[in-house]
């Protein structure tokens, strides 16, 4: 699937997610910063933005689009991803746990390799904590992705396939609209 086709597939989610019932939240949109332990790849960090809906109450669907540098092996990933999330809210919203899982569309950028761009898929559990408007976020995901290896030097040059498997960190700031 191109880059194309997921950006038209995630704003064709967000559009549905708007249609449905009103009893929700809202719009919710935020900034992050990003961490992923991969494994081939090494420790990587970056940071991205998120809009997010919530169609009920206890449960939305967002859209992310980041970047994550990997300083050992020279490679910048850029990440367009769609989560569906189960939030469950205490204390009147002011703290919501959410577990959730996601998809992504994931392109790689490097000057020593040549790494296909490849789906992957991640599960994730996180929490919110705020005030009404302003809220503070942060969540844990597992990122399942393989990524091709056309051809690589240095770190990556005896490998087919990149295990960019790993855990991973967010934690920014959510707006509620």
């Amino acid at each position: 699937m191109s880059a194309k086709g997921v950006a038209i597939l995630l704003l064709a989610a967000l559009a549905v997610a708007g249609a449905g019932c009103s009893t929700g939240s809202g719009l919710e949109c935020g900034v992050f910063g990003a961490y992923l332990d991969s494994d081939d790849l090494g420790d990587g960090y970056g940071g991205g933005v998120k809009a997010e809906l919530n169609p009920i109450d206890i449960v939305s669907i967002d859209a992310r689009a980041s970047y994550v540098r990997f300083d050992d092996t020279s490679v910048d990933m850029f990440p367009l991803e769609a989560a569906a999330l189960l939030n469950f809210p205490i204390l009147f919203e002011h703290i919501v746990p959410y577990i959730g899982a996601g998809v992504g569309y994931y392109i790689f950028d490097a000057s020593d390799a040549d790494l296909d761009d490849e789906v992957g898929f991640f599960p994730l559990a996180g929490l919110e904590i705020g005030l009404q408007k302003l809220s503070l976020m942060i969540e844990a995901r597992w990122l399942f992705l393989e990524a091709d290896v056309d051809s690589a030097e240095e770190e990556l040059e005896n490998i087919t396939k990149a295990d960019v498997d790993g855990l991973g960190i967010n934690a920014g700031l959510i707006y509620r609209f």
